[in-house]
């Protein structure tokens, strides 16, 4: 969950509102490395927009959206754990948004690999 605080944009003296959003998912992990499950999202503009003419109005955008997931990891150099996953997101309860399918594809990857703790000898 996360809100951002938008600010005015100083070549058109408009400032978009204050936006909330929230992400989730639920997933099953295999022990072949593979992933599956469903997610979603939900943003909600909490303020609305405002210029110095007031033209457009306050312009409040939400959307809500869920779809499936899928992902596999894996490691390279025998030690690297590496996750690749793909969403695909169906948006609905739009208003004030352009409308449309979203599709969302990550590799993750650490930047640094650090060794395992060692054991506690007794």
């Amino acid at each position: 969950m996360g809100i951002t605080f938008n600010s005015i944009n100083s070549a058109t003296n408009y400032q978009t509102g204050d936006e909330l959003h929230f992400e989730w998912d639920i997933n099953e992990h295999f022990a072949s490395g593979w992933s599956a499950g469903i997610g979603g999202y939900v943003y909600d503009q909490v303020t609305g927009d405002s210029s110095p003419r007031g033209l457009l109005g306050p312009f409040k955008g939400r959307v809500v959206a869920a779809g499936p997931l899928v992902g596999y990891t894996f490691k390279i150099m025998e030690a690297i754990p590496v996750q690749l996953n793909v969403r695909y997101f169906h948006e609905f309860d739009v208003k004030n948004r352009v409308t449309g399918d979203s599709i969302f594809g990550t590799i993750s990857l650490p930047l640094v690999n650090l060794p395992p703790a060692l054991s506690a000898k007794y």
